[in-house]
C-alpha cells in the first residue's frame, strides 16, 4: 500500500469515516470555519480533496481549523458563495454551531434539508406570551 493512501486511510478512519466513504465515487469533504482557510488548503493541494484529507491526518502539518468531515453530519445548508469562479457551501453541522465551507457540490444538497427562513410559513413558532400593559399613574 502506498503511504499517501496508507495516510488518506489513516485519515478517514482518525475521522469517524469507515473505508466505504472513501471510495473514489464519494471523496472526503473538506471543511474549515474559515473560507480564506479552505482556499489556501485546495490551492496547497491543488483542489485534490484525497490529498487534502491526507494532509489533515499528518499530526504535525498545520490544519488551519479544518477538518475531514462526516456526510451524515451536515444538517443545512447556511450559505453559498461563488468567488473568483469558484463555488463554495458553508455548512450546518450536528456538533457545531460554526458553519463550515466545503467546496460546492462536496455532499449531496438533496439530501439535506434547507435552512428555514425567518418568515417561512411553514415553521410554527410559539409566541411569548403578551405582557400586560403598564398603567399609567
Amino acid at each position: 500500500m502506498s503511504p499517501l493512501r496508507l495516510l488518506t486511510f489513516a485519515a478517514l478512519l482518525g475521522a469517524g469515516v469507515g473505508p466505504a466513504v472513501a471510495a473514489p465515487s464519494q471523496p472526503p469533504v473538506i471543511g474549515c470555519a474559515s473560507l480564506v482557510n479552505l482556499r489556501l488548503l485546495m490551492r496547497q493541494t491543488k483542489t485534490d480533496a484525497v490529498a487534502a484529507a491526507a494532509l489533515l491526518g499528518n499530526d504535525q502539518a498545520d490544519h488551519l481549523g479544518c477538518v475531514v468531515l462526516a456526510r451524515d453530519a451536515v444538517t443545512a445548508l447556511r450559505e453559498h458563495l461563488t468567488l473568483n469562479g469558484n463555488a463554495y457551501d458553508c455548512l450546518s453541522l450536528k456538533t457545531t454551531t460554526v458553519c463550515h465551507w466545503v467546496l460546492a457540490g462536496s455532499v449531496n444538497l438533496g439530501e439535506v434539508p434547507p435552512k428555514a427562513k425567518p418568515g417561512d410559513k411553514a415553521r410554527t413558532t410559539e409566541k411569548a406570551p403578551a405582557t400586560p400593559e403598564k398603567v399609567r399613574r
